[in-house]
């Protein structure tokens, strides 16, 4: 194929329609997660078979992974996305997109005309979710933004949700509002639902809804599908040069090749300009850096590190920039690593002179300046005024010039009894300084502490209802649940009938009555604002 040949690039997803196409898309990248950074149709990208073949043996250290190519090919081959197909495992829900790819050919990218603004909420799952007799609770905020709204004068306000998922299979739930508190909750066709995709503590359920009012569901999975990959070195040994051939007879005869990608693999498909950019950042020996990985819940999560060392990964990929930076990390994590990464995945750390000081501060400091003018540090601040002082007297040496009400051109003497600072203005300004050094002793305070300083500001004092008694409690001062639970059963005199004959609710920031069903302590603290203790009947209404 010539060079200058169009490629006329259309894609594939799973509908019917555009509309559906566009609200399948959608879904499919919610499923994905936000870090996976699939590319689109037209785009120039750089493909790294190292990194191809490191997903399909599952392990970054496999030796696999170094084997010599027995073809003569690039360690990273430039080419163009002409076509993509979203597509989902029939058995484990596990999204992963085909990407097809021309080794440098001009690509005409059709327009997408079916866009349509969507609402859409995703949740982890808890054991009430999860169990046979709870049902699917759903946030006040995220039922009114995303659920057709409900007939409230009805004795039991329900209507019937009918949503298809990824395989275009049809789900009906039945979206109701009950209990005591009442709250809204999926009740009939969540056990199916819930059964059919075998969902577990920890999975996260995906709801979207279109302007034109379909809907569409989807699940994540917490823990990464086991794949059935042969230990056979033979058997790897065949992969790896039968993916080395595919890329490289491509190249070759110029043929298209055909690229599984999923969204917790390795980056091996990485943006032109991205590899570029992350190239010129030249890290070395020392540098530090950050990287973004996700945590419970699917949210994002950065830590940080040290680059170690700068070599090849394997002495067969000559200068190839596939995880030639050795990093060691700054702390533990409950998540897996690598201890090599390519320069795309990380980003220049920020010296900590620069993080962004607490709310709390930064907007006391604003009241400061708008008062007194901008604040800085002793040595600056008189430089710089006596820079300006000396401009002052240089251009103008007949006036008078005073630095908050004091004559700068007056003599030592007299300047200590010419209108002296009001003691207030004294004070205030001593304050700014003093919160100047503040802010350099909290850049360095750890998260953990900042946010353990955030619950004890919001949460210091909760109120405690039991029928007409109602007590008050410091959650800072409990470890966790059975702390709490052990401090609540002693405060209202019905040790070990917590559990038992009582359960307990609580109302969230948004107002919402939810059930204590065990989320992380600290998030449990932050948006709590009062605890019911209710009976056992009353609570599973």
């Amino acid at each position: 194929m010539a060079d200058n040949k169009i490629v006329n690039a259309e894609p594939n997803f799973g509908g019917t329609d555009g509309t559906n196409k566009y609200l399948y898309d959608q879904l499919w990248k919610l499923c994905a997660g936000s870090l996976f950074d699939l590319p689109i149709i037209g785009e120039q990208v750089y493909y790294f078979p190292q990194g191809h073949i490191e997903e399909l043996v599952a392990s970054e250290n496999d030796n696999l992974c170094q084997l010599k190519p027995i073809f003569d090919i690039s360690s990273k081959i430039q080419c163009n996305v002409i076509n993509i197909k979203l597509k989902v495992e029939t058995n484990t829900d596990e999204v992963y997109a085909k990407l097809c790819c021309y080794h440098e050919v001009e690509i005409s990218v059709p327009c997408e005309n079916n866009k349509q603004n969507i609402n859409y909420f995703t949740k982890m799952l808890t054991a009430s979710d999860t169990s046979t007799h709870g049902g699917f609770s759903i946030l006040k905020k995220h039922a009114t933004e995303c659920l057709p709204i409900l007939d409230m004068s009805q004795l039991t306000p329900s209507q019937e949700i009918v949503a298809k998922d990824l395989h275009d299979h049809v789900w009906k739930f039945k979206h109701t509002f009950r209990g005591t508190p009442q709250r809204h909750v999926f009740s009939a066709g969540w056990n199916e639902f819930a059964r059919e995709k075998s969902l577990s503590v920890g999975d996260s359920f995906v709801f979207l809804r279109g302007e034109n009012g379909e809907s569409r569901v989807g699940i994540r999975k917490a823990s990464p599908q086991q794949r059935n990959i042969s230990s056979s070195v033979i058997s790897k040994e065949s992969m790896h040069h039968g993916l080395t051939a595919t890329a490289s007879i491509a190249i070759e005869t110029n043929c298209m090749f055909g690229v599984f990608y999923k969204p917790k693999s390795s980056k091996f498909i990485v943006n032109c300009k991205k590899f570029i950019d992350s190239v010129n950042k030249n890290f070395n020996i020392g540098s530090r850096f950050s990287m973004k990985f996700e945590g419970r819940d699917f949210n994002e999560i950065a830590y940080s590190g040290t680059i170690v060392k700068v070599e090849d990964f394997s002495i067969n990929w000559k200068d190839s920039e596939w995880r030639r930076l050795q990093v060691q990390w700054d702390e533990a994590a409950t998540i897996p690593r690598p201890n090599k990464v390519s320069p795309w995945e990380i980003k220049p750390l920020i010296p900590s002179s620069n993080i962004l000081k607490t709310d709390f501060l930064t907007n006391k400091r604003q009241r400061e300046i708008n008062e007194f003018g901008p604040a800085m540090s002793t040595t600056n601040y008189n430089c710089q005024m006596g820079q300006s002082a000396k401009t002052n007297l240089t251009t103008n040496a007949s006036g008078s010039f005073r630095l908050f009400g004091v004559d700068l051109t007056a003599s030592p003497k007299e300047r200590d009894v010419l209108e002296p600072l009001d003691s207030y203005q004294k004070t205030k300004i001593t304050e700014i300084f003093e919160e100047e050094k503040l802010d350099q002793i909290q850049t360095e305070t750890s998260l953990t502490e900042f946010q353990r300083k955030e619950i004890s500001f919001t949460t210091s004092s909760t109120k405690v209802h039991m029928e007409s008694d109602v007590r008050t409690v410091d959650l800072t001062a409990f470890d966790g649940y059975n702390h709490m639970i052990v401090e609540l059963e002693k405060l209202f005199n019905i040790k070990g009938k917590l559990h038992n004959q009582w359960k307990l609710t609580f109302k969230d920031n948004e107002g919402d009555m939810v059930l204590v069903r065990g989320d992380q302590w600290p998030e449990f603290c932050n948006i709590v604002k009062e605890i019911f203790i209710c009976s056992k009947h009353d609570a599973i209404k």
